[in-house]
């Protein structure tokens, strides 16, 4: 497996490609002046909004950031008790300064989703100071109760742990070691927020290197391609043990790859002879399935196949385009026993893309999924 970085004037690119195809695709901006995701910024609460359970923080730059009441520290800690949600006017004021971490940067018209559960990640541990409780990355399911038992004896009060893939790889003492090494970041962070301005960005989040290894096993990479010295610095060390640079010929050809890639990628996606249609919007994902003139035994047998063809493109389309949301299909219209075959075809598809969560068919005909947003789309950016 190989790990692909490009980097262009406004944006870098990194991609996963296995037997000589790209999988997955993430990209972001290389001049953020707008709060990026993860950022952590000491903000002032402009407006209190007790009706709407929100309120409105003042970043410093760009729009406000929309604070909801449940992502308030006094509001985790009365769930975490079990008791009744505050009000979010008796947890903070007009006019307050506030420590914050951005969750979903701004989109267009939209400002950033803020919260004051901040997390500090660590090369194996998320270290969450206000969480109230711990998980385990889905990789590791042997390994669960035992990780969960080291959170459980070494955290206090309010903090949570998520044990991230690269825990299985490390002992218990240096898991604990990580973690005092994260509380001592934390409170450096905390220290720091006393003698500053306000607004003010108090620490920048680690970009697209850290939100990639949050969402994938990137120690699974085994050789590394990039155009960027600085890239080779920041994710050879996240690679497998023993990763290598490719050699100048190797590297230029997948680069060449991942470019023409990235251009290509189109509004309609042909599948031989039939075709999506793939329409982004803020609210939604649409995706048309078109036969394009295929034809089978009869109706039902050609609708079923470009459907089942379909399903493949619209899984792989997904990851490379790094859609998140809500996504709406229409298929082409079958039966209730091809609907089956198709909702337990895209069910297998949970499992190679673990930010996918498949709903089914409404009661139009229409098939519903979720996919867990991880910085914004391609189309967003380049």
């Amino acid at each position: 497996m190989e790990f692909i970085v490009l980097k262009k004037k406004e944006w870098q690119a990194a991609a996963i490609v296995n037997d000589q195809e790209i999988t997955d695709i993430w990209a972001e901006a290389t001049c953020l002046k707008k709060p990026d995701q993860g950022d952590l910024i000491v903000g002032k609460v402009s407006s209190v909004l007790d009706d709407k359970n929100a309120a409105f923080v003042s970043l410093g730059s760009g729009k406000p950031g929309l604070l909801n009441g449940d992502e308030l520290i006094c509001a985790q800690k009365k769930k975490t008790a079990g008791e009744r949600m505050p009000a979010v006017s008796t947890c903070i004021k007009e006019g307050q300064s506030i420590l914050v971490q951005v969750k979903y940067p701004g989109v267009e018209r939209k400002g950033p989703i803020v919260t004051e559960l901040v997390s500090v990640t660590g090369e194996s541990l998320v270290y969450m100071p206000y969480a109230g409780y711990s998980a385990v990355s889905k990789q590791l399911p042997t390994m669960r109760d035992e990780l969960l038992r080291i959170a459980h004896e070494h955290c206090v009060e309010q903090e949570g742990l998520i044990f991230r893939t690269s825990s299985a790889y490390v002992s218990e003492e240096a898991l604990i070691d990580e973690l005092g090494s994260l509380r001592e970041e934390w409170q450096r962070i905390r220290h720091s927020t006393k003698a500053v301005r306000v607004p003010s960005v108090i620490k920048k989040a680690g970009g697209i290197a850290e939100r990639i290894s949050r969402l994938y096993p990137l120690h699974r990479a085994t050789e590394l391609a990039t155009n960027d010295e600085e890239a080779v610095k920041t994710f050879l060390p996240l690679l497998a043990k023993g990763a290598k640079v490719m050699s100048e010929e190797e590297n230029e050809n997948v680069l060449q790859l991942l470019d023409r890639t990235i251009n290509g990628i189109e509004k309609t996606v042909k599948i031989g002879k039939a075709a999506l249609h793939i329409e982004e919007t803020n609210a939604v994902t649409a995706i048309d399935v078109d036969s394009g003139g295929v034809r089978r035994s009869n109706k039902n047998q050609t609708h079923l196949e470009v459907n089942m063809m379909a399903i493949d493109e619209i899984a792989r389309q997904l990851r490379l385009r790094n859609i998140g949301g809500m996504i709406i299909v229409d298929f082409l219209r079958v039966d209730e026993k091809e609907r089956e075959a198709l909702l337990t075809k895209m069910k297998n598809k949970e499992k190679a893309d673990k930010r996918l969560k498949v709903g089914g068919f409404t009661r139009l005909g229409l098939f519903e999924m979720q996919r867990k947003k991880a910085g914004l789309p391609l189309s967003k950016l380049i």
